[in-house]
């Protein structure tokens, strides 16, 4: 079954690169979303015009000239801490150490907790739930001596203290839930991300495979057939003139070869199109279906090289298994060697057959004696056939070895193994 054909009808999946972290329900969350900067700005600005207020105020109460040195470093202290606000995502930390350092310098009396929660809350979000207790602790300690040395009295210190310690918590909490959730749905979206990566690789490796297979299987079905046609077109040639009913004879064979090798290029084929019937191709409708050919059609396959002038015999000791993985790869075997044989093999005498099957082990050997074997002045084959014939026998854990015969001739051997339980099951 082809990927069109197994995700038809269903909604397309994204790939790796088009998931993205989803965006916040809601116009208003989405647009502070795509505009932190612009938040972080707002946020800051809660804190800055409350103390601009405070500052004109306590200015216009002076009844001397000029400002004094408390109000003028209690302005820098709260620009500080404006500016460290505006960058609370990207240095937390950094910007906790400010506000924490402003709350003791300027504030003794009245304790401004409000940049320090800010600041907590950012170390959750942005730094994680450790990071945040830690500076909640720090933060607690700080509050607390800077309530001790503008407190009056014990309990009011104590009351002061608890009361920060409290909003601390409380930022700190809501901090660490709110970067949980956010930190967990980035973890979702990066697992479907390598999800989907690895689907998508997986389906290209899917598609390298049956492009290989596809391209074994033409390479037997082209080359094989070619070289039949061929030889039967040659012997036609020679016997037109002399004995014109066997040359008729050839040239039907030529033609019969023809369809079939058609017939399954255009089954093979069809596994890379669309349905025949939501195509409307009438053509790819009438083609049969029919199973790969096995060991049933070795003969058949014989007997056309036979036709084609070649001396082939067929020698079967045992039983082939059911297996049609097996059989189609051990029918590519001698449909490739005897192509071979037909092509390369110069006025051979005997091209031998032989599939031996004793218990765990199937053997598949094909010679010929033809002498001056693969000529180099013949027609060059590309090394492909042999290359996807090793491919075929290394899925049953097996080996082939080709080359010359000693006395001549050519030699193909194949060895497989064979799972006796998966044949008895």
């Amino acid at each position: 079954m082809t990927e069109t054909q197994f995700t038809r009808g269903r909604p397309p999946v994204p790939t790796a690169g088009e998931l993205r972290l989803p965006t916040p329900p809601g116009v208003a969350r989405r647009f502070w979303a795509r505009h932190p900067w612009l938040s972080d700005t707002l946020v800051a600005s809660v804190y800055l015009v409350p103390m601009v207020i405070l500052f004109l105020v306590d200015v216009t109460r002076q009844a001397g000239p000029g400002l004094p040195p408390q109000a003028l470093s209690t302005a820098a202290v709260v620009l500080v801490i404006t500016a460290a606000l505006l960058v609370r995502r990207h240095a937390p930390l950094l910007v906790l150490g400010v506000t924490c350092a402003g709350l003791v310098a300027a504030f003794p009396e009245q304790g401004d907790t409000l940049p320090v929660l800010i600041a907590l809350y950012a170390v959750a979000v942005y730094r994680g739930g450790r990071s945040a207790w830690f500076g909640l602790a720090g933060a607690v300690g700080v509050a607390a001596l800077g309530a001790f040395v503008g407190a009056s009295s014990y309990a009011s210190w104590l009351a002061v203290a608890s009361q920060s310690a409290v909003l601390m918590l409380a930022a700190t909490l809501v901090g660490v839930t709110v970067g949980d959730r956010k930190r967990y749905v980035a973890a979702l979206v990066e697992l479907a991300a390598q999800l989907a990566r690895e689907r998508d690789q997986q389906a290209q490796l899917a598609r390298i495979t049956e492009r290989g297979r596809i391209a074994r299987e033409m390479h037997d079905i082209i080359a094989h057939s070619l070289s039949v046609m061929v030889a039967l077109a040659d012997g036609a040639d020679a016997l037109l003139v002399k004995d014109p009913e066997r040359s008729r004879v050839a040239l039907r064979e030529v033609a019969r070869t023809g369809r079939g090798s058609m017939s399954e290029m255009r089954r093979l084929l069809g596994v890379l199109g669309e349905d025949p019937q939501e195509t409307g191709d009438p053509e790819a409708t009438d083609v049969p279906l029919r199973p790969q050919p096995g060991a049933d059609q070795l003969v058949d396959l014989v007997d056309s090289f036979r036709s084609a002038g070649l001396p082939a015999r067929l020698e079967r000791t045992g039983r082939i298994p059911g297996s049609q993985g097996l059989q189609l790869t051990v029918y590519r075997i001698v449909q490739e060697s005897l192509t071979n044989a037909l092509r390369y093999s110069a006025q051979p005498t005997v091209v031998s057959v032989r599939l031996t099957m004793v218990p765990g082990r199937l053997e598949v050997v094909v010679t010929d004696d033809g002498r001056n074997a693969r000529d180099a002045s013949r027609s060059p084959g590309t090394g492909r056939g042999l290359v996807g014939l090793r491919e075929r026998v290394a899925l049953y854990d097996g080996t082939l070895i080709a080359g010359r015969r000693p006395g001549g001739g050519w030699q193909v051997r194949a060895t497989m193994t064979v799972d006796e339980t998966e044949e008895q099951a």
